[in-house]
């Protein structure tokens, strides 16, 4: 906003300079010959019609500028508003979620077929309820730069079948199975915030749900080699066009604006996000063969160079 205040005096200036260099040429160019009189009168003229007319006009446009800072302002008050509201709503949602997994267990008696039915779909809801004001309250926590990750070490392995066995209700009704590869030598362990990984690959892994075709299979993949962790996941779906790759990760930007699926347009935006602050990269790709493929790189162990985010090169690959 600043930059555009500061372009704005910077074309208002020119266009006075411009103005001087003109009217000062026509009165005393020799071709024009005019008397001192007539010099001053229109030097006297032109400057009054420029200051009370022109200039008018550019205040009230300077006038634009100021509105623009008071919508950035307005903008942030919101964001502040949905951030204190997720957070209101994640305590009741979770309940609820707790709640009904112990009804679905027959913890309170037994269920018949097509209560379980009810009650898991109930149940999903909530899930995707509670995915929504956690993606909202991370990314507002990011936009605010007061996340502090939390390194632990945890099995790779362990926490991708932990996420699918989340959607394997959802993966179900579309007749969808999991294939997990995986090159780790045996060792499965990294080092990472795992909350927040475990964040990324769930989003991957519905966003593969969302947009494979039915009656097909979802692909995982990772790779452990020198102290880096490379993971793919792969799924046959429609083409995402380039113009759309290369905003994917923006916020607000989602595939589903150009499908009739819906999306609050902030999971591949906050996994970028968290992505970035583990030092790695995270990338989409997309071929005329529909094979989409979302990948990232990070580091697998705490190198010590990069333990600040802030200090370190972002990884590419």
């Amino acid at each position: 906003m600043f930059k555009i205040f500061i372009g704005r005096i910077i074309a208002s200036s020119a266009k006075d300079i411009i103005f001087c260099i003109t009217v000062l040429f026509l009165c005393f160019s020799p071709s024009v010959n005019l008397d001192s009189q007539w010099q001053i009168a229109i030097i006297f003229v032109s400057f009054i019609l420029w200051l009370l007319g022109l200039k008018i006009l550019q205040y009230k446009d300077l006038g634009g500028v100021f509105a623009i800072f008071e919508y950035d302002k307005t903008v942030k008050q919101k964001e502040k508003f949905v951030a204190t509201l997720s957070h209101d709503l994640k305590t009741p949602v979770i309940s609820q979620i707790t709640t009904l997994e112990m009804i679905l267990n027959e913890n309170f008696g037994s269920l018949n077929d097509t209560q379980k039915s009810m009650i898991e779909c109930t149940l999903n809801s909530c899930k995707y309820v509670k995915e929504m004001v956690f993606t909202l309250l991370e990314t507002y926590k990011y936009k605010s730069g007061t996340v502090v990750l939390k390194y632990e070490n945890f099995n790779i392995n362990n926490l991708v079948n932990e996420c699918i066995n989340e959607v394997k209700t959802i993966a179900r009704e579309r007749n969808i199975n999991f294939e997990i590869f995986s090159d780790t030598r045996g060792d499965n362990s990294i080092c990472a915030d795992k909350m927040q990984i475990k964040r990324v690959i769930m989003n991957l892994i519905s966003n593969a749900l969302k947009y494979s075709y039915r009656d097909n299979f979802i692909k995982i993949s990772f790779i452990k080699s020198k102290g880096f962790l490379r993971f793919y996941i792969e799924n046959s779906g429609p083409i995402i066009p380039d113009s759309v790759l290369k905003q994917l990760f923006k916020e607000y930007t989602s595939f589903s604006q150009k499908t009739a699926k819906g999306g609050t347009g902030l999971g591949l935006y906050l996994s970028k996000k968290i992505i970035e602050a583990h030092n790695g990269n995270i990338k989409a790709e997309s071929s005329p063969d529909n094979k989409n493929i979302f990948s990232f790189y990070i580091p697998s162990i705490i190198f010590k160079e990069h333990k600040n985010a802030q200090n370190s090169k972002k990884l590419t690959f």
